[in-house]
């Protein structure tokens, strides 16, 4: 069962992904984006768009199964 996310860090998803243009930050896919969390919320990560990078639902999933790692600069 996942956590519930609040509504700050439910803002800077959206906020992170109208930055990002609803684009894939790994494919440049447009199709089922989301808000990632770069540091996540259980690791003291911040509610705000510049924790957030908009992922793919494929690279999503590969990122939380370790597959694709995000270098963030």
């Amino acid at each position: 069962m996942s956590k519930k996310r609040s509504s700050a860090h439910l803002k800077a998803q959206k906020e992170g992904k109208i930055r990002d243009n609803y684009t894939c930050q790994i494919c440049g896919s447009t199709k089922h984006t989301q808000g990632h969390h770069v540091f996540d919320v259980q690791f003291n990560g911040e509610a705000d768009a510049d924790n957030i990078v908009t992922l793919c639902d494929s690279c999503h999933k590969k990122v939380h199964r370790g597959i694709l790692d995000l270098f963030i600069f």
